[in-house]
């Protein structure tokens, strides 16, 4: 028996519901895993005589946090074992687009949360907006749409909202690929006359909704989402609903008055995070993690501004191992992917090396986003990147991971490390606030240690990683978006449009061609696939997509070794 979960979001209006899109790839975020209903799920396995359990499941953020990670896959598993049935997963990639084989029998049950190109709800309903509000066109339970296109157009979008002081309108791309830095764009309109011109400038392939507010979608001051579970099963199509959770922006509404950019309609970047419950941070294809005010501790006992560092300098790095030996300077991805990190701090202090690390890739951008600001229990405090991830030990617990600015909480406990001394130890956050600020921001990559110290003040360091470790992969090298470069898999840019000289030097043995090219605008010759002649082959399981819509090749699952020739 075949299934699929779909994770569908609504806002409560008017004592009803409006459904806002509808995913499979969804991601259950671990806290929210922990509020659904698994019962009614197994109930209906039992009833069907299900022996085999086969989960075919992405990752997103799930891994967090890393000493309790994948709760909704633990969970079934946990379920399975109580009801004698076997479970067996299958990892797909994240950006994957297409998902493994998997035979099909009257006592498996095959799970799937993944997007799959070959599937209908998939590739029509899930993947494009437009087919998705056609299908639902007239329906009271989604919002008023208008968008252009010569079959499935709609022009449903004639009167404004009196929001308030919150935005009426939103305009939405699409397809899933789109830049988080602008969209969705929200729009606070003072009278219908003004919705005309509105619709004269949204760009193709882009959508305009009415944007529904109500006091009901607030949780704690903060605009918010309701993620429902559902599972779709076997030939009739039924349908076993799991619950939901609430979903809230990081930022409160009260954070700041709405404004608008110059002579229009358009909420400024400030305003519009207010109403965003993705994930702020960073929406370009590089993590950028550490910002123009950073000071960096050499590898003499010198420190070097963010801003003045040069490839090739070297830096002082430290390394620890958790309790399954699993070094932090550089993860080794079976323990990791087993165990999570499990650490405290006195196992950190227990097993403390000093190393050294040199500066491999720099890449700079000035980014208008919401910065944090620490403040900690002896006074110290500054203002971080959301991403950069620090080394910490979580509220009310002797546990310590690596974390994100932004998932961190008052509380946690920033661990430190003297420059003179090298000891461990903790001091304590009691604040955590948002700042909106324009500021150049960096993406760094040290190797052979993915660590390097951070000045906080007073001879004090923090423990940061290397921009996105790519925790579903942990291969260690320099990560863009949702792949590693230059050498773990997903492969980094194996998109033609990325490349250039190409050579066909020959096939592998399962007939798949190898080619030798460079990189537009950089130099060295490597050897590797076309991602584009991977479509329509039984290899297509290997691709997936990066932010920009280009493809990534995971040469795990193909007979072809990518590698640097010069």
């Amino acid at each position: 028996m075949k299934a699929t979960i779909l994770g569908t979001d609504l806002l409560e209006y008017n004592g009803d519901v409006k459904i806002l899109e509808t995913n499979t790839n969804t991601n259950i975020f671990n806290e929210g895993a922990q509020l659904l209903d698994y019962d009614a799920l197994f109930s209906i396995l039992n009833d069907n005589s299900i022996t085999e359990f086969h989960y075919i499941w992405t990752e997103g953020d799930s891994h967090l946090p890393l000493n309790q990670p994948y709760v909704f896959k633990e969970k079934l598993k946990e379920k399975c074992v109580e009801n004698n049935i076997t479970f067996t997963e299958y990892g797909v990639t994240q950006g994957s687009i297409t998902v493994p084989f998997i035979e099909d029998a009257d006592n498996k049950f095959i799970l799937r949360q993944a997007f799959d190109t070959t599937a209908l709800v998939d590739e029509t309903y899930c993947a494009d907006k437009f087919e998705f509000f056609a299908l639902m066109s007239g329906s009271v339970y989604t919002p008023e749409t208008f968008f252009v296109d010569s079959i499935l157009g709609i022009d449903g979008v004639t009167n404004i909202a009196d929001n308030g002081d919150n935005p009426n309108l939103i305009i939405k791309p699409r397809y899933p690929q789109y830049s988080q830095e602008s969209y969705p764009e929200l729009h606070k309109l003072t009278s219908n006359s003004e919705i005309e011109g509105l619709k004269t400038q949204i760009p193709t392939n882009h959508l305009l909704q009415e944007f529904i507010y109500s006091d009901d979608n607030l949780v704690e001051g903060r605009y918010s989402i309701i993620r429902s579970i559902d599972i779709i099963y076997g030939s009739n199509l039924d349908i076993i609903n799991m619950g939901g959770y609430k979903q809230s922006t990081v930022i409160p509404l009260s954070f700041t008055p709405t404004e608008l950019l110059p002579d229009t309609t358009k909420l400024n970047q400030k305003s519009r995070y207010k109403y965003i419950t993705k994930q702020l941070g960073n929406f370009a294809a590089n993590d950028y993690h550490t910002d123009d005010d950073s000071v960096i501790l050499d590898y003499t006992g010198s420190l070097l501004d963010v801003d003045s560092i040069k490839l090739g300098d070297y830096v002082r790095s430290v390394d620890f191992v958790d309790f399954h030996d699993n070094h932090a300077a550089k993860f080794e991805q079976e323990k990791i992917q087993m165990f999570g990190w499990e650490s405290t701090l006195q196992q950190s202090v227990d097993t403390l090396t000093q190393t050294s690390s040199s500066l491999q890739m720099l890449i700079s951008s000035s980014v208008d986003t919401i910065y944090i600001k620490i403040t900690l229990s002896d006074g110290k405090t500054w203002v971080d990147a959301p991403s950069a991830t620090y080394y910490i030990e979580e509220s009310g617990s002797l546990n310590t991971r690596f974390e994100k600015v932004n998932k961190m909480y008052v509380g946690d406990k920033f661990i430190t490390t003297n420059a003179d001394t090298n000891e461990l130890n903790t001091i304590e956050i009691v604040g955590l606030e948002m700042e909106h600020a324009q500021k150049v921001i960096y993406t760094l990559d040290f190797e052979p240690s993915d660590l390097f110290l951070v000045d906080v003040g007073d001879g004090l360091f923090g423990v940061m990683h290397n921009s996105c470790w790519c925790p579903w992969m942990f291969c260690g090298y320099y990560c863009l978006s949702y792949y590693c470069v230059p050498q773990c898999s997903p492969g980094g840019k194996s998109d033609i449009t990325y490349k250039e000289n190409l050579k066909l030097i020959g096939q592998s043995p399962l007939g798949i061609n190898i080619y030798e090219f460079s990189y537009i605008g950089e130099e060295g010759l490597y050897n590797g696939v076309i991602a584009q002649e991977l479509i329509g082959t039984k290899f297509e399981h290997a691709l997936s997509l990066n932010n920009d819509g280009k493809y990534l090749v995971d040469y795990d699952k193909i007979d072809v070794e990518f590698k640097k020739i010069n």
